[in-house]
């Protein structure tokens, strides 16, 4: 295995152009990974959220503040 400072030198040896590719392809599996992580984390937050008597009244209290203001037209 190698070390990560093999890894860096290798990376430096690179032309400059495929240097760019592999931080544009490593920047790209960073983001999705980051993407997938936030979407678990959102989806498990909604999921606890549905279950949490404070959230659901305080959504309930907004829901009935907007009752009438969603049945207006705009003038």
């Amino acid at each position: 295995m190698q070390s990560i400072d093999d890894l860096a030198r290798a990376i430096t040896e690179l032309d400059p152009s495929e240097r760019q590719a592999l931080m544009d392809r490593l920047s790209k599996l960073t983001n999705e990974q980051d993407r997938d992580a936030l979407s678990e984390a959102s989806f498990q937050a909604m999921q606890e959220a549905m279950k949490d008597e404070l959230f659901l009244a305080d959504l309930h209290e907004v829901m009935d503040d907007f009752r009438y203001v969603d049945s207006e037209e705009a003038a």
